[in-house]
């Protein structure tokens, strides 16, 4: 008997030498199931009665939505920051445009005395006694000087002969006359007026006929 059990035991203890010992894997991930998410939310459900997803995804999903909200502002903001440039720019431009016109007729200004001058040479050159080549040699630079400024947009008032207008000649004389129809009428220009594209550039300086009054001293209407 005792002989048996010891063979029995030697006999256990071979068979467990020769086995090879076992393992299983567990797999330890969270699952959820429906059920499980509704408990897992506190048993709440949403309008149509399906449980809640867990905290973890409506923190992230919470998340998801602010950074979009913040990507929003962010391009909203450099949407603005693009428009404020491109109306400094404009503003800019319009300035320094600004700029060089008033050069230009600063410019243009100081040139007209010149033409002046040789207006007033050519006269006395046409009066006196000098020379056929004085003469021409004057208007070959008035000429040229004309060439200059009408380049950069300039050109002269036409006002002899007509009604005067004191928005583009300045009245520094008179001169009575017995004819009504010539009452307010340019009868010489003292100086040319000038204009720079469209704009007055100087006023004319003219000499106007004015009606004589009757022998009673009242003008009549």
């Amino acid at each position: 008997m005792a002989d048996g059990d010891k063979g029995a035991k030697g006999s256990g203890r071979g068979n467990g030498q020769d086995e090879a010992p076992g393992f299983s894997v567990v797999d330890r991930r969270p699952r959820y199931s429906p059920d499980e998410a509704g408990a897992e939310a506190g048993g709440e459900t949403d309008a149509a009665g399906d449980p809640r997803p867990p905290a973890i995804v409506e923190e992230l999903k919470a998340r998801a939505e602010e950074a979009e909200r913040r990507t929003r502002e962010i391009s909203a903001a450099y949407r603005r920051l693009d428009e404020e440039r491109a109306a400094l720019r404009e503003r800019l431009g319009r300035d320094l445009e600004r700029r060089l016109d008033a050069a230009r007729a600063d410019l243009m200004r100081r040139m007209l005395p010149v033409l002046d001058d040789l207006d007033r040479a050519l006269a006395a050159a046409e009066a006196g006694a000098g020379g056929r080549s004085l003469k021409e040699g004057v208007a070959l630079v008035r000429d040229r000087l004309m060439q200059a400024l009408s380049a950069e947009g300039v050109e002269p008032v036409e006002i002899a002969g007509r009604r005067f207008d004191p928005s583009i000649a300045e009245a520094v004389a008179t001169e009575e006359t017995d004819d009504p129809s010539r009452d307010q009428q340019v009868v010489e220009e003292m100086e040319r007026g000038f204009r720079l594209r469209g704009a007055l550039l100087r006023p004319a300086r003219v000499k106007v006929a004015r009606l004589k009054p009757p022998p009673g001293g009242a003008i009549p209407e």
